[in-house]
């Protein structure tokens, strides 16, 4: 075979449905590599999360629905001391980015092994039980009835959420309901 019968399939990025600089809905913090495989195992191809690795403190794992398996990419976090500036970089394989949005765009646009970066799994909904003014400047204060998107869970009681406006802050788990 020759170089001119080879072709290259590049993914097509119209199908890409996430912001890489949106990290609160792609940062998935304390799960395990079970819990990733079980929330993407049902998932469509180039599904993903990120999660902090469980066995090398600092750095953190790309888990992505490829084909019929998961597939756990190791990203490794860096200090690097530069000017007396300290800049944080990301490696993954043999490619090293600046940001961890930076390296979602490459992937967006490029195939890990067998697909590229499409959606991300999405975050928990809640829906709010009760008018919650926020008493804290962490809090964030809410209405009867709002839906809200769970960023973390801090804490078996209070919680980090974002609401449809971009606002964050913390919210008592006792005053929401699973929606999805």
């Amino acid at each position: 075979m020759n170089e001119s019968s080879i072709t290259v399939q590049k993914p097509d990025s119209s199908v890409s449905e996430f912001d890489p600089e949106d990290e609160d809905s792609w940062m998935f913090e304390n799960i395990s590599r079970e819990e990733a495989i079980n929330m993407l195992q049902d998932q469509v191809n180039g599904t993903f999360l990120v999660r902090q690795s469980g066995t090398i403190i600092g750095d953190l794992v790309l888990c992505v629905k490829e084909g019929s398996k998961v597939s756990h990419y190791i990203i490794n976090c860096r200090h690097n001391y530069d000017d007396f500036k300290t800049k944080l970089t990301y490696k993954i394989g043999d490619k090293i980015f600046s940001s961890m949005p930076e390296l979602l765009t490459f992937y967006k646009q490029r195939l890990l092994d067998t697909s590229p970066l499409i959606k991300i799994h999405p975050k928990p909904h809640v829906r709010c039980k009760y008018n919650f003014p926020g008493k804290d400047e962490e809090d964030l204060p809410f209405k009867k009835g709002e839906i809200l998107m769970i960023v973390k869970k801090d804490e078996a009681l209070w919680w980090t959420a974002r609401n449809a406006s971009s606002g964050k802050g913390l919210i008592p788990a006792n005053y929401v309901e699973y929606v999805r």
